[in-house]
């Protein structure tokens, strides 16, 4: 192939072939090596393969994704979720105010299982849809640690206050009734 001419000769620059497709091979991104020429001499060039997902739908939080995750999981209409690892897709709304939080499972290694896989859950009544399984790990525990336990409130009733239990009288001896005479020279103690 011939490029512009190189600026200070004047001359036609020759650039180097493509690689023909047999040359081009997939793989995960972690397993890239250094590129490594061929008996040719051209450069081996190693394609990142998109990994798909499947949408389940959106929360206003982590916890909400984790509990959305989980309640997926409880139902057996939804087995094909099973072996797939979630994890949390930011998009912008579609009004253009703010960001969502999405739950996405996956990897799949193309979009037709994805979409067998939404076909399925919709004949269950569940939204999904297609996506690029590209975003942050769920993790399904908390970070944070639970909420202290409130005291259960009861009913306020009268407040139940002891009461003491006078002794018995005492039973005093009866002391004969002074007579007249004795009553008047009596000092009054009284």
């Amino acid at each position: 192939m011939i490029g512009p001419p190189a600026p200070a000769t004047g001359r036609l620059v020759e650039l180097a072939a493509r690689p023909a497709a047999k040359d081009v091979a997939a793989g995960p991104m972690h397993e890239m090596a250094p590129a490594a020429a061929d008996e040719a001499g051209t450069p081996q060039v190693q394609v990142q393969r998109t990994e798909f997902g499947v949408d389940l739908g959106t929360a206003n939080s982590v916890n909400g994704l984790r509990a959305l995750w989980r309640g997926l999981l409880r139902s057996k209409a939804n087995a094909p979720l099973a072996p797939l690892r979630p994890i949390i897709v930011i998009k912008e709304n579609t009004n253009g105010l703010g960001m969502q939080l999405r739950l996405v499972a996956g990897p799949l290694n193309d979009a037709g299982t994805a979409a067998k896989i939404c076909a399925e859950l919709s004949l269950n009544q569940r939204t999904c849809e297609t996506a690029i399984y590209d975003g942050q790990r769920l993790s399904l525990k908390s970070d944070e640690p639970p909420p202290a336990r409130r005291p259960v409130h009861r009913r306020a009733g009268p407040k139940l206050v002891p009461v003491a239990v006078p002794p018995p009288p005492a039973v005093e001896e009866k002391k004969p009734e002074p007579s007249t005479f004795s009553s008047i020279f009596r000092r009054n103690t009284q």
